[in-house]
């Protein structure tokens, strides 16, 4: 399932993402402007705004009621039915949205601090942004249910 997230989402948005979901946060459209693109991408439009409600719209939009975000990621898990693969999180830029590259130990090095260069054996990149990602403690127990930090 792809989302397409407002400018009043971006928590939310990083979650998804880390969850596995292709995620667009956009910051700049609202109204019919979001819509559009939502249904050109054949994303779920995820809005705070309850005026969009009322709009016409073929595609599928939900409006987040809750003000936190581990109430958001209830509400977006339970109104589509959705349970998370854990074999999916933390595969995208959490930034950009891309899907990471697998990279060679080595070809990290110069770009992780010495100490996870010492203690991890794989790592990913962004091909946008060129972050390096690695695996942590964080990866066990992620998930809807869970509470992350804000």
């Amino acid at each position: 399932m792809k989302f397409l997230a407002d400018r009043n989402l971006g928590k939310l948005a990083k979650w998804l993402r880390i969850l596995g979901y292709d995620t667009v946060y956009d910051r700049e459209n609202m109204g019919r402007d979001l819509l559009d693109r939502g249904s050109r991408e054949g994303r779920v439009v995820l809005t705070r705004r309850k005026d969009m409600a009322r709009r016409n719209y073929r595609g599928r939009m939900l409006v987040i009621l809750s003000d936190d975000l581990p109430g958001q990621l209830q509400e977006v898990t339970a109104a589509l039915g959705l349970t998370p693969d854990g074999s999916a999180y933390f595969t995208r830029c959490i930034l950009c949205n891309e899907i990471l590259l697998d990279v060679p130990r080595e070809e990290a090095k110069p770009f992780v601090p010495p100490y996870i260069y010492e203690t991890h054996r794989h790592f990913g990149r962004c091909p946008s942004c060129g972050r390096f990602y690695w695996p942590g403690t964080h990866l066990s127990g992620v998930g809807p249910r869970q509470h992350p930090e804000k």
